[in-house]
């Protein structure tokens, strides 16, 4: 994929989501790809308000762009946690509106990955799910 030239990526995305059923491909518009190596988010002091700044802009200019996953959402889930995030995505999307915020997916779990201590609180976490997002007025 990465010696794709981008007209041949934007064909198979295309096809791809006919294949799946989210869309025909004359459907849609217009596509690009963003090439870059090993983006990953620096973790440190700044890190919350640089991604809620991403976010933001992204979320006004792009309303139908949707973050998931680690690297699309510089979180570093648990990959359950990133596929739940993709999961839910879909669910908004069929429903036309936010009705989960993904951003709340494994915000406050904890894990205690050093054998078997803490299994049974970190099992509690895995299949933690969002709320639905509550309508304004």
């Amino acid at each position: 994929l990465w010696t794709a030239n981008d007209d041949d990526l934007i064909a198979l995305a295309k096809k791809e989501l006919a294949q799946i059923g989210l869309a025909t491909e004359d459907e849609v518009k217009d596509g690009c790809v963003v090439r870059q190596k090993k983006a990953y988010p620096v973790y440190d002091d700044g890190y919350k308000t640089n991604v809620e700044t991403i976010r933001s802009e992204l979320a006004m200019d792009f309303p139908t762009l949707h973050l998931v996953g680690r690297n699309g959402m510089h979180k570093y889930n648990n990959q359950d946690h990133a596929m739940m995030t993709s999961m839910l995505t879909v669910k908004n999307i069929i429903a036309g509106e936010m009705v989960y915020d993904i951003w709340n997916v494994n915000e406050d779990a904890e894990y205690h990955e050093d054998g078997n201590s803490g299994v049974e609180e970190a099992l509690k976490s895995v299949r933690m799910v969002p709320e639905r997002v509550k309508k304004a007025g």
